[in-house]
């Protein structure tokens, strides 16, 4: 079973702490800026994390700087305060949990560099010695981050529907109703073909009754290697890497979500290659895409494919028109926050040669077929997983990672303003 991290301190149940007080209750906050803030906000979840709050990533900015000034006096921006000394030396910690709380500290400060090169003018904030203003203004930033998140879930969870339906072969019968998930999930022999993971023979019906039953350890929610996501919906139970995260679906999602939804339409089969879709050129749009506004660059980053991927997955799963807005990381043994952060290890925990050849590899093959990319690819590093080496022996053993660049890339001044 995956580690629990719903209990975890600065997971992902906090993402609901911005509820805002009312603006007409602060006189001293121009409305103006209020809005802007929630606009800038709009880009965490897509590229910074999935359900941590600004406030958690700055807390562990604040960890680090102080633990690199052992005189008080400073002296540095914080990215060399990794001292860990305060974690080893707990006896009453198990080697695990030190391990999983080191962990989950690379990410947020990681996920802390992410968040300045979306927000430059962050960092005059968190300088603001008038703390209630700091408050309002972090709480600005998450509603805004959680309304995108809402708004990209509705507009997937009709597109996948759609491209279902709209499949020359193996479209579900009936069809997908776009504003629902009724008939969705392992019930549904189409999109439990999709959320089946790759050891796991969904044409064998006997597999395939365990799976929905849940009987034998046969657990469909405890593997996050999932067909959806591979090359030609078909996975190597042998060599599970193989075609990981080179899915039509999960393509399609992105580009719902990052480049417009036109450039996700048509009837593309799972089946198709992918010399076909790089072929596929798109009428280019007056209105600027999400990524263009995210000032993404031209760069596929691994956190965009994560999130890309949760929500490839959820409209299978569990969300319907009515519950859209409302979010938590675990749905029925499926830790969605522990997915999110297994998509970002595969890119980047290898930190060999080999690794980084392979995530290059990937994320240019990205690059190549998601419309309005270039083979150029950025990625932040992040600390050890176990999942990759639990899940399946074929999986190379990764090294635990240094942490992060240190400075973050120049990014422009102007914050974002994201739709």
């Amino acid at each position: 079973m995956p580690p629990n991290r719903s209990h975890t301190p600065g997971q992902g149940e906090n993402d609901s702490e911005s509820t805002p007080p009312p603006e007409q209750d602060h006189p001293a906050i121009d409305i103006v800026e209020v809005k802007l803030a929630r606009r800038s906000g709009r880009g965490i979840r897509r590229l910074v994390t999935l359900c941590g709050t600004p406030t958690q990533l700055v807390a562990e900015y604040d960890r680090r700087l102080l633990e690199s000034e052992p005189d008080g006096d400073g002296g540095n921006d914080g990215n060399s305060g990794d001292d860990d000394g305060d974690v080893d030396g707990d006896e009453h910690l198990t080697a695990e949990n030190k391990e999983e709380i080191k962990r989950r500290r690379n990410r947020e400060y990681q996920s802390y560099l992410e968040l300045i090169k979306l927000i430059p003018s962050l960092k005059e904030r968190i300088a603001d010695p008038r703390e209630e203003l700091r408050i309002i203004y972090y709480a600005q930033l998450v509603d805004g981050a959680n309304n995108a998140r809402s708004d990209d879930l509705s507009r997937v969870k009709s597109g996948v529907a759609s491209l279902l339906n709209n499949r020359t072969n193996g479209a579900p019968n009936p069809p997908l109703d776009l504003d629902t998930r009724d008939g969705r999930g392992l019930q549904n022999d189409v999109t439990g073909r999709l959320l089946c993971p790759v050891i796991y023979d969904w044409d064998d019906p006997i597999t395939r009754a365990k799976l929905r039953d849940g009987l034998d350890e046969h657990d469909a929610f405890d593997d996050y290697w999932i067909r959806c996501l591979y090359e030609g919906e078909k996975g190597d139970p042998e060599d599970v890497e193989r075609g990981f995260l080179r899915g039509n679906l999960l393509i399609k999602t992105f580009q719902m979500i990052f480049t417009s939804p036109s450039s996700a339409r048509g009837n593309l089969d799972a089946e198709e290659t992918s010399e076909a879709q790089g072929r596929r050129r798109k009428a280019p749009s007056k209105r600027p895409s999400v990524a263009a506004q995210l000032r993404m660059n031209g760069q596929v980053t691994a956190h965009a494919i994560a999130y890309a991927a949760v929500q490839c997955l959820l409209p299978k799963l569990h969300f319907s028109l009515n519950d859209a807005t409302h979010w938590m990381s675990d749905y029925n043994s499926f830790n969605y926050e522990e997915f999110y952060e297994f998509i970002i290890d595969f890119f980047e925990e290898d930190q060999t040669p080999e690794g980084k050849a392979a995530a290059d590899e990937l994320f240019n093959w990205w690059n190549q077929y998601v419309s309005g990319f270039s083979p150029t690819c950025v990625s932040t590093v992040c600390g050890h997983s176990r999942r990759l080496v639990q899940i399946s022996e074929a999986v190379v053993t990764r090294t635990p990672a240094t942490t992060a660049q240190s400075t973050p890339p120049k990014f422009l001044a102007t914050d974002t303003n994201v739709e």
